[in-house]
């Protein structure tokens, strides 16, 4: 009968168990302080596609966490085990929480354009750069050729190490460059189509919408400081932060853009579906914002 190994452990091992143990703390103390407000203005909704990407963002992120979370605590192996498949499978959940959480802000800014070119910008945009960004990842021709980017001599027995690369600088880069052309996009919509209208509810959507973007982009810059500067086993500290972040932002916008929708509701055509009025001269221009 084999005997089980204990794992390598530096004090960048343990500060990055530490962060995404406590990023699954927050992601669940946030799932609790908002649950009031979800159950307020998202379980009574029909189905549709934004509230199925809505709950993708809001409930994913606990799987993919919980994996996280679970390789965190982990301080042993057996031998011939792999952990390979686990860690991918975990990869996998996080990008797909991150998709959802953009996939709610593009329903946003083509909601308040309407433009089948620019819901193509949209769709394409992400996937060109997530491409581009895990090809550089994978490629062998990428070589971090500074001090703290040399490779550490350290047991990694079937990739059960808490431990990342730092190939996946490039995939905080390419989102920071997405959100930074979309918040771009956004600043242009809000004065130059809308900059005449603009109402309590107008103001929540794009306040919260660009205040979202902020945020992204600041995590992602201090995601590539931190992926690049710190010695190899640090890295993993990035691992949770960004899915929580996006999962936890991506909620609030929609429970706020609904609490606001309830205090300005003056038509009855709103107690079905979400929208954003506008005063345009002498007519009204409607365009649902999420409908769920």
């Amino acid at each position: 009968m084999s005997h089980p190994i204990a794992l390598y452990v530096d004090a960048g091992i343990q500060a990055s168990k530490y962060s995404n143990v406590g990023m699954f703390a927050v992601l669940i103390f946030d799932y609790f302080i908002t649950l009031e407000a979800e159950s307020k203005w998202v379980w009574h909704r029909k189905w549709t596609f934004v509230r199925f990407i809505f709950t993708v963002s809001r409930y994913l992120p606990f799987f993919g966490i919980g994996m996280t979370f679970i390789a965190a605590l982990r301080t042993q192996y057996y031998p011939g085990e792999s952990c390979v498949r686990f860690g991918q499978a975990s990869n996998v959940l996080h990008i797909i929480c991150i998709l959802a959480a953009e996939g709610l802000l593009i329903t946003r800014i083509y909601a308040s354009w309407k433009s089948k070119r620019l819901l193509t910008f949209l769709l394409v945009f992400p996937v060109v750069c997530f491409v581009i960004s895990y090809i550089l990842s994978h490629s062998p021709l990428v070589v971090f050729e500074y001090e703290n980017a040399s490779p550490i001599n350290i047991p990694d027995p079937d990739s059960c190490l808490f431990s990342s690369g730092r190939g996946s600088v490039f995939q905080y880069a390419a989102l920071l460059l997405y959100e930074l052309v979309l918040s771009c996009l956004m600043l242009y919509i809000r004065f130059s189509k809308y900059s005449d209208a603009i109402g309590p509810l107008q103001q929540t959507f794009f306040s919260d919408s660009l205040g979202y973007m902020m945020y992204i982009m600041v995590m992602s810059s201090f995601s590539i400081i931190l992926t690049m500067a710190p010695p190899l086993t640090w890295v993993s500290i990035t691992d949770s932060p960004q899915v929580v972040i996006h999962s936890v932002l991506a909620s609030r916008i929609l429970f706020n853009l609904r609490a606001s929708e309830g205090r300005s509701r003056i038509h009855t055509t709103l107690t079905d579906v979400s929208e954003m009025q506008f005063e345009i001269g002498g007519g009204r221009f409607s365009t649902p914002v999420l409908d769920v």
